[in-house]
């Protein structure tokens, strides 16, 4: 349990070391496109679901924290 634990802390790492770039950019496209702008539904939809999967990495390093019994940040 404690290796699976290991394996879901590296991969949310690793995963949102990815968001933050899709994250960072999409900030940046927003801040270009005016508000009535068609893409800009498409930019907050984009915003939304890394959110979503920015909760699902936290839920991983939580997981990983409990079976690796380990109390440090992430």
């Amino acid at each position: 349990m404690e290796a699976i634990g290991q394996l879901a802390a590296g991969v949310a790492h690793d995963f949102n070391n990815i968001l933050t770039v899709i994250m960072g950019n999409n900030d940046l496209m927003r801040s270009e496109l005016g508000p009535d702008s068609p893409l800009r539904e498409h930019a907050e939809e984009i915003r939304h679901a890394s959110e979503r999967a920015a909760g699902l990495t936290q839920q991983l390093l939580i997981f990983g924290r409990k079976t690796n019994g380990a109390t440090r940040r992430a």
